[in-house]
Protein backbone atom coordinates (compact mmCIF):
# COMPACT_ATOMS: atom_id res chain seq x y z
CA UNK A 1 0.00 0.00 0.00
CA UNK A 2 0.90 3.72 -0.97
CA UNK A 3 0.05 7.00 0.97
CA UNK A 4 -2.20 9.18 -0.74
CA UNK A 5 -3.82 12.30 -0.55
CA UNK A 6 -7.70 12.25 -0.98
CA UNK A 7 -10.04 15.04 -1.47
CA UNK A 8 -13.55 14.75 -1.68
CA UNK A 9 -15.69 16.80 -3.65
CA UNK A 10 -17.95 16.53 -1.10
CA UNK A 11 -18.91 15.23 2.63
CA UNK A 12 -21.34 12.53 1.68
CA UNK A 13 -17.99 11.15 -0.05
CA UNK A 14 -15.66 11.79 2.45
CA UNK A 15 -18.42 9.60 4.63
CA UNK A 16 -18.20 6.64 1.98
CA UNK A 17 -14.62 6.65 1.47
CA UNK A 18 -13.88 6.28 5.23
CA UNK A 19 -16.84 3.56 5.70
CA UNK A 20 -16.11 1.59 2.50
CA UNK A 21 -12.53 1.48 2.83
CA UNK A 22 -11.33 1.97 6.77
CA UNK A 23 -14.52 0.67 8.46
CA UNK A 24 -15.23 -2.48 7.06
CA UNK A 25 -12.06 -3.46 4.84
CA UNK A 26 -9.89 -2.51 7.57
CA UNK A 27 -11.14 -4.96 9.83
CA UNK A 28 -9.43 -8.05 8.31
CA UNK A 29 -6.35 -6.14 8.26
CA UNK A 30 -5.13 -4.51 10.95
CA UNK A 31 -1.64 -3.65 9.61
CA UNK A 32 -3.37 -1.05 7.84
CA UNK A 33 -3.33 2.59 9.42
CA UNK A 34 -6.65 4.39 10.34
CA UNK A 35 -6.97 7.06 7.97
CA UNK A 36 -5.51 11.14 8.61
CA UNK A 37 -8.62 13.10 8.68
CA UNK A 38 -7.75 16.64 8.28
CA UNK A 39 -8.41 19.47 11.08
CA UNK A 40 -8.53 22.14 8.80
CA UNK A 41 -9.93 20.80 5.74
CA UNK A 42 -13.51 18.94 5.76
CA UNK A 43 -13.08 17.10 2.64
CA UNK A 44 -9.42 15.95 2.86
CA UNK A 45 -7.98 12.81 4.20
CA UNK A 46 -4.28 10.53 4.28
CA UNK A 47 -4.67 7.10 3.90
CA UNK A 48 -2.40 4.08 3.08
CA UNK A 49 -4.52 2.66 -0.09
CA UNK A 50 -4.13 -0.23 -2.83
CA UNK A 51 -4.16 1.02 -6.53
CA UNK A 52 -7.28 -0.34 -7.10
CA UNK A 53 -8.91 1.60 -4.00
CA UNK A 54 -7.34 4.69 -5.50
CA UNK A 55 -9.15 4.59 -8.53
CA UNK A 56 -11.97 3.51 -7.17
CA UNK A 57 -11.88 6.56 -5.53
CA UNK A 58 -11.57 8.79 -8.78
CA UNK A 59 -14.01 7.32 -10.28
CA UNK A 60 -16.57 8.62 -8.03
CA UNK A 61 -15.01 11.99 -8.08
CA UNK A 62 -12.49 12.22 -5.13
CA UNK A 63 -9.30 13.72 -6.63
CA UNK A 64 -6.19 11.47 -5.76
CA UNK A 65 -2.52 12.99 -4.84
CA UNK A 66 0.66 10.63 -4.88
CA UNK A 67 2.85 11.36 -1.36
CA UNK A 68 6.34 12.74 -2.50
CA UNK A 69 9.36 12.80 -0.52
CA UNK A 70 11.67 15.89 0.60
CA UNK A 71 15.06 16.04 1.54
CA UNK A 72 16.89 18.65 3.72
CA UNK A 73 19.33 21.51 2.21
CA UNK A 74 22.11 20.76 4.44
CA UNK A 75 26.01 20.52 4.93
CA UNK A 76 25.84 16.82 5.08
CA UNK A 77 28.73 14.75 2.95
CA UNK A 78 28.05 11.52 1.26
CA UNK A 79 27.76 8.47 3.83
CA UNK A 80 31.21 8.10 5.74
CA UNK A 81 33.14 11.62 5.07
CA UNK A 82 30.68 13.55 7.43
CA UNK A 83 33.46 15.60 9.75
CA UNK A 84 34.24 15.08 13.10
CA UNK A 85 32.84 15.94 16.37
CA UNK A 86 35.22 19.25 17.74
CA UNK A 87 37.04 19.18 20.64
CA UNK A 88 35.52 22.06 23.06
CA UNK A 89 39.14 24.21 22.49
CA UNK A 90 38.59 23.84 18.93
CA UNK A 91 35.44 25.01 19.02
CA UNK A 92 35.95 27.88 20.88
CA UNK A 93 39.40 29.08 18.50
CA UNK A 94 37.16 28.69 15.26
CA UNK A 95 34.73 31.11 13.69
CA UNK A 96 31.44 30.57 12.95
CA UNK A 97 27.78 30.95 14.31
CA UNK A 98 28.87 34.12 16.71
CA UNK A 99 30.48 35.65 13.42
CA UNK A 100 27.24 34.99 11.18
CA UNK A 101 25.00 36.88 13.71
CA UNK A 102 27.49 40.30 13.71
CA UNK A 103 27.77 39.98 10.19
CA UNK A 104 24.02 40.05 9.53
CA UNK A 105 23.80 42.56 12.68
CA UNK A 106 22.12 40.32 15.04
CA UNK A 107 23.20 41.71 18.23
CA UNK A 108 22.23 44.94 16.89
CA UNK A 109 18.79 44.01 16.54
CA UNK A 110 18.77 42.49 20.15
CA UNK A 111 18.59 46.38 21.41
CA UNK A 112 15.40 46.21 20.81
CA UNK A 113 14.17 43.00 20.51
CA UNK A 114 15.14 39.34 21.33
CA UNK A 115 12.53 37.30 20.16
CA UNK A 116 10.70 36.86 23.34
CA UNK A 117 6.86 36.12 22.94
CA UNK A 118 7.02 34.55 19.82
CA UNK A 119 7.24 30.58 18.55
CA UNK A 120 9.52 29.02 16.16
CA UNK A 121 7.89 25.98 15.11
CA UNK A 122 11.55 24.22 13.38
CA UNK A 123 10.03 21.49 10.71
CA UNK A 124 12.53 19.14 10.17
CA UNK A 125 14.61 16.15 11.66
CA UNK A 126 14.13 16.75 15.73
CA UNK A 127 15.71 18.75 18.01
CA UNK A 128 18.57 17.70 20.53
CA UNK A 129 16.86 17.69 24.04
CA UNK A 130 20.01 17.74 26.02
CA UNK A 131 22.08 20.47 24.44
CA UNK A 132 21.90 23.24 27.03
CA UNK A 133 21.00 25.53 24.13
CA UNK A 134 17.42 24.54 24.16
CA UNK A 135 16.48 24.38 28.04
CA UNK A 136 12.99 23.06 28.70
CA UNK A 137 11.62 26.60 29.48
CA UNK A 138 11.97 27.21 25.90
CA UNK A 139 10.89 24.43 24.30
CA UNK A 140 7.24 24.25 23.70
CA UNK A 141 5.06 21.35 24.73
CA UNK A 142 3.31 21.29 21.64
CA UNK A 143 3.46 17.77 20.42
CA UNK A 144 2.43 17.64 16.31
CA UNK A 145 0.83 14.44 15.09
CA UNK A 146 3.83 13.36 12.82
CA UNK A 147 5.26 10.14 12.35
CA UNK A 148 7.45 10.98 15.73
CA UNK A 149 4.70 12.15 17.46
CA UNK A 150 6.07 12.63 21.07
CA UNK A 151 9.89 12.29 20.08
CA UNK A 152 10.25 15.31 19.02
CA UNK A 153 13.07 16.64 20.76
CA UNK A 154 15.17 13.61 19.59
CA UNK A 155 17.74 14.00 16.46
CA UNK A 156 19.31 11.44 14.95
CA UNK A 157 20.94 13.01 11.89
CA UNK A 158 21.48 16.48 13.28
CA UNK A 159 20.37 18.36 10.56
CA UNK A 160 17.28 19.91 12.84
CA UNK A 161 19.36 20.66 15.46
CA UNK A 162 21.40 22.77 13.34
CA UNK A 163 18.49 24.56 12.16
CA UNK A 164 17.01 25.27 15.92
CA UNK A 165 20.30 27.18 17.07
CA UNK A 166 20.63 28.84 14.07
CA UNK A 167 16.84 30.35 14.61
CA UNK A 168 16.67 30.49 18.38
CA UNK A 169 19.69 28.78 20.93
CA UNK A 170 20.29 30.72 23.97
CA UNK A 171 23.47 30.92 26.25
CA UNK A 172 21.38 32.13 29.13
CA UNK A 173 21.47 28.46 30.85
CA UNK A 174 25.01 27.22 29.63
CA UNK A 175 24.58 26.77 25.69
CA UNK A 176 27.46 27.88 23.82
CA UNK A 177 25.20 29.83 21.02
CA UNK A 178 23.25 32.32 20.99
CA UNK A 179 20.69 31.84 17.77
CA UNK A 180 18.86 34.96 16.38
CA UNK A 181 16.47 34.98 18.37
CA UNK A 182 17.55 33.88 21.41
CA UNK A 183 14.67 34.80 23.69
CA UNK A 184 12.27 33.04 21.55
CA UNK A 185 10.20 29.41 22.33
CA UNK A 186 11.26 26.77 19.43
CA UNK A 187 8.84 24.03 18.90
CA UNK A 188 10.22 21.29 17.49
CA UNK A 189 8.21 19.37 14.73
CA UNK A 190 10.35 16.46 13.90
CA UNK A 191 9.43 14.83 10.40
CA UNK A 192 10.34 11.74 8.09
CA UNK A 193 10.14 14.15 5.17
CA UNK A 194 6.93 12.89 3.16
CA UNK A 195 4.79 15.36 2.15
CA UNK A 196 1.81 13.01 4.07
CA UNK A 197 3.79 13.90 7.53
CA UNK A 198 4.73 17.29 6.93
CA UNK A 199 0.93 18.14 5.67
CA UNK A 200 -0.03 16.82 9.33
CA UNK A 201 2.22 18.97 11.01
CA UNK A 202 1.23 21.86 9.53
CA UNK A 203 -2.65 21.07 9.79
CA UNK A 204 -1.95 20.77 13.45
CA UNK A 205 0.08 24.11 13.51
CA UNK A 206 -2.82 25.92 11.88
CA UNK A 207 -5.99 24.22 13.97
CA UNK A 208 -3.99 25.04 17.15
CA UNK A 209 -3.44 28.75 16.10
CA UNK A 210 -7.24 29.13 15.16
CA UNK A 211 -7.96 27.56 18.31
CA UNK A 212 -5.48 29.41 20.56
CA UNK A 213 -3.83 26.65 21.82
CA UNK A 214 -0.60 28.72 20.44
CA UNK A 215 -1.15 32.03 21.54
CA UNK A 216 2.16 33.75 20.52
CA UNK A 217 2.45 34.74 17.21
CA UNK A 218 4.13 31.65 15.08
CA UNK A 219 7.22 31.47 12.39
CA UNK A 220 7.57 28.33 10.78
CA UNK A 221 10.91 27.50 9.43
CA UNK A 222 11.43 25.03 6.49
CA UNK A 223 14.91 23.48 5.38
CA UNK A 224 14.23 21.53 3.07
CA UNK A 225 12.37 20.49 -0.05
CA UNK A 226 13.70 18.72 -3.97
CA UNK A 227 16.91 18.09 -4.75
CA UNK A 228 16.32 18.19 -8.39
CA UNK A 229 18.30 20.18 -11.44
CA UNK A 230 15.05 20.08 -13.64
CA UNK A 231 11.51 20.90 -12.92
CA UNK A 232 10.67 18.30 -10.60
CA UNK A 233 6.78 17.61 -12.02
CA UNK A 234 6.06 15.88 -9.15
CA UNK A 235 3.83 18.44 -7.07
CA UNK A 236 1.06 20.45 -8.64
CA UNK A 237 0.38 23.86 -7.22
CA UNK A 238 -3.16 22.25 -5.76
CA UNK A 239 -0.93 19.60 -4.13
CA UNK A 240 -2.61 19.58 -0.30
CA UNK A 241 0.67 19.38 0.69
CA UNK A 242 1.73 23.09 -0.91
CA UNK A 243 -2.11 24.03 -0.07
CA UNK A 244 -1.66 23.80 3.64
CA UNK A 245 1.53 25.77 3.72
CA UNK A 246 -0.61 28.43 1.62
CA UNK A 247 -3.45 28.12 4.07
CA UNK A 248 -0.74 29.05 6.99
CA UNK A 249 0.25 32.24 5.36
CA UNK A 250 -3.00 32.66 4.90
CA UNK A 251 -3.80 32.49 8.50
CA UNK A 252 -0.98 34.95 9.42
CA UNK A 253 1.79 32.64 9.80
CA UNK A 254 5.37 33.85 7.94
CA UNK A 255 6.68 30.53 6.30
CA UNK A 256 10.53 30.49 5.46
CA UNK A 257 12.01 28.02 3.09
CA UNK A 258 15.49 27.57 2.11
CA UNK A 259 15.85 28.14 -1.29
CA UNK A 260 18.33 24.91 -2.38
CA UNK A 261 21.45 23.40 -3.10
CA UNK A 262 20.65 22.58 -6.63
CA UNK A 263 23.08 24.96 -8.02
CA UNK A 264 26.88 23.64 -8.60
CA UNK A 265 29.12 20.65 -7.47
CA UNK A 266 28.06 17.16 -7.43
CA UNK A 267 24.84 17.34 -8.69
CA UNK A 268 23.94 19.77 -11.21
CA UNK A 269 27.17 21.64 -12.19
CA UNK A 270 25.76 24.71 -13.64
CA UNK A 271 28.37 27.26 -14.05
CA UNK A 272 29.17 28.31 -10.68
CA UNK A 273 29.97 32.18 -12.05
CA UNK A 274 26.51 32.41 -13.42
CA UNK A 275 22.71 33.45 -11.99
CA UNK A 276 20.76 30.61 -13.81
CA UNK A 277 19.44 28.63 -15.08
CA UNK A 278 16.69 28.49 -12.28
CA UNK A 279 16.51 25.58 -9.57
CA UNK A 280 14.25 26.45 -6.77
CA UNK A 281 11.20 24.49 -6.98
CA UNK A 282 7.77 24.37 -5.94
CA UNK A 283 6.72 25.51 -2.63
CA UNK A 284 9.99 26.83 -1.58
CA UNK A 285 9.77 29.43 -4.40
CA UNK A 286 6.15 30.63 -4.03
CA UNK A 287 5.49 33.82 -3.89
CA UNK A 288 3.75 33.52 -0.29
CA UNK A 289 6.56 32.26 1.31
CA UNK A 290 10.08 33.78 1.74
CA UNK A 291 13.17 31.54 -0.08
CA UNK A 292 16.35 32.45 1.18
CA UNK A 293 19.65 31.49 -0.24
CA UNK A 294 23.16 31.60 1.15
CA UNK A 295 26.80 33.28 0.83
CA UNK A 296 29.98 32.86 2.18
CA UNK A 297 31.56 35.44 5.02
CA UNK A 298 32.47 37.60 1.59
CA UNK A 299 28.81 37.66 0.46
CA UNK A 300 29.77 35.67 -2.61
CA UNK A 301 27.61 32.12 -4.05
CA UNK A 302 29.24 32.62 -7.47
CA UNK A 303 32.68 31.08 -6.42
CA UNK A 304 33.47 27.31 -7.78
CA UNK A 305 36.46 27.34 -4.67
CA UNK A 306 33.07 27.73 -1.99
CA UNK A 307 30.13 25.34 -1.74
CA UNK A 308 28.12 28.18 -1.39
CA UNK A 309 28.25 28.05 -5.10
CA UNK A 310 25.49 25.42 -4.93
CA UNK A 311 22.82 27.91 -3.38
CA UNK A 312 19.84 27.52 -6.44
CA UNK A 313 19.27 30.39 -8.26
CA UNK A 314 16.16 31.88 -9.32
CA UNK A 315 13.88 33.69 -10.08
CA UNK A 316 11.55 30.60 -8.79
CA UNK A 317 9.48 27.93 -10.58
CA UNK A 318 6.20 29.12 -9.24
CA UNK A 319 7.75 33.00 -8.16
CA UNK A 320 5.02 35.20 -9.97
CA UNK A 321 5.11 38.50 -8.11
CA UNK A 322 7.92 38.65 -5.95
CA UNK A 323 11.11 36.44 -7.80
CA UNK A 324 13.57 34.07 -5.30
CA UNK A 325 15.66 34.00 -3.48
CA UNK A 326 14.12 36.79 -1.40
CA UNK A 327 16.98 37.29 -0.05
CA UNK A 328 20.33 35.73 1.06
CA UNK A 329 22.49 35.07 4.45
CA UNK A 330 25.90 33.70 5.25
CA UNK A 331 26.60 30.02 6.33
CA UNK A 332 30.03 28.84 7.68
CA UNK A 333 32.35 27.54 10.64
CA UNK A 334 31.29 26.11 13.73
CA UNK A 335 27.77 25.52 14.83
CA UNK A 336 25.48 23.27 16.83
CA UNK A 337 24.97 19.08 15.00
CA UNK A 338 22.96 16.82 16.42
CA UNK A 339 23.80 16.93 20.59
CA UNK A 340 27.29 19.25 19.81
CA UNK A 341 28.68 21.12 17.34
CA UNK A 342 30.81 21.02 14.06
CA UNK A 343 32.84 23.56 11.89
CA UNK A 344 31.59 23.19 8.38
CA UNK A 345 32.61 25.09 5.35
CA UNK A 346 29.31 26.21 4.84
CA UNK A 347 25.40 25.02 6.21
CA UNK A 348 23.52 25.14 2.95
CA UNK A 349 20.59 27.13 2.43
CA UNK A 350 19.31 24.96 5.57
CA UNK A 351 21.87 27.07 7.40
CA UNK A 352 20.31 30.39 5.57
CA UNK A 353 16.18 29.73 6.30
CA UNK A 354 16.63 29.63 10.00
CA UNK A 355 18.29 33.14 9.83
CA UNK A 356 15.23 34.41 8.55
CA UNK A 357 13.08 32.49 10.83
CA UNK A 358 14.47 34.41 13.46
CA UNK A 359 14.77 37.79 11.80
CA UNK A 360 10.81 37.54 11.54
CA UNK A 361 10.25 36.19 15.20
CA UNK A 362 12.72 39.53 16.19
CA UNK A 363 10.03 42.04 14.15
CA UNK A 364 7.06 40.21 15.22
CA UNK A 365 7.75 40.47 19.20
CA UNK A 366 8.14 44.29 18.53
CA UNK A 367 4.92 44.01 16.45
CA UNK A 368 2.78 41.04 16.99
CA UNK A 369 0.39 41.98 14.45
CA UNK A 370 2.55 41.93 11.57
CA UNK A 371 1.20 39.96 8.73
CA UNK A 372 4.04 37.40 6.78
CA UNK A 373 3.59 40.16 3.47
CA UNK A 374 5.00 42.99 6.03
CA UNK A 375 7.44 41.03 7.25
CA UNK A 376 8.75 40.07 3.98
CA UNK A 377 8.40 43.54 2.52
CA UNK A 378 10.51 45.33 5.52
CA UNK A 379 13.13 41.84 4.91
CA UNK A 380 13.65 42.67 1.53
CA UNK A 381 13.49 46.25 1.68
CA UNK A 382 16.28 46.31 4.20
CA UNK A 383 18.71 44.11 2.82
CA UNK A 384 22.61 45.17 1.81
CA UNK A 385 23.05 45.11 -1.41
CA UNK A 386 25.70 42.25 -2.69
CA UNK A 387 26.20 43.50 -6.04
CA UNK A 388 25.23 39.93 -7.76
CA UNK A 389 22.21 39.68 -9.96
CA UNK A 390 18.39 39.11 -8.16
CA UNK A 391 18.81 35.48 -9.29
CA UNK A 392 21.76 34.80 -7.15
CA UNK A 393 21.13 36.61 -3.57
CA UNK A 394 17.68 38.61 -4.54
CA UNK A 395 17.72 41.65 -2.88
CA UNK A 396 21.07 41.19 -1.24
CA UNK A 397 22.08 40.14 2.47
CA UNK A 398 19.33 40.02 5.35
CA UNK A 399 20.17 43.21 8.06
CA UNK A 400 18.54 42.29 10.93
CA UNK A 401 19.33 46.11 12.48
CA UNK A 402 17.65 47.76 10.28
CA UNK A 403 14.92 45.04 9.50
CA UNK A 404 13.99 45.25 13.16
CA UNK A 405 14.40 49.40 13.67
CA UNK A 406 11.75 49.43 10.04
CA UNK A 407 9.32 48.14 12.39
Amino acid sequence: MTKFFVRTPEVGLMGFALDEFFLEEARPRPGRPQPYVSQTDPSLFIADLEGEEADALQERGAEVFVDVEFDTFGPERPPGVEPPELTEAAVMAEIGLRDVLQQIRAPEAWERSRGAGVTIAVVDTGVCGSLAEFPTTKRSPFNPPSTYSGQHWSDLRGHGSMCAAIAAATSSQGGRFDGVAPDASVLSARTSLQSTDIYRIYDSLVAAVRKGQIAEPLVISNSYGLYTCQPPNVLPQNHPYAEIVFGAVDDGIPVVFAAGNNHFDVLCQHDPAACGPNTIWAVNSADRVLSVGTVDSNGSNQDPANRHANSSRGPGEWAQELPKPDCVAPTFGQVVWGCGYRNMSWWGTSGACPQVAGLAALMLAVDPKLTPRQIGDIIRGTCRPLGAAPPCVGHGMIDCAAAVAAV
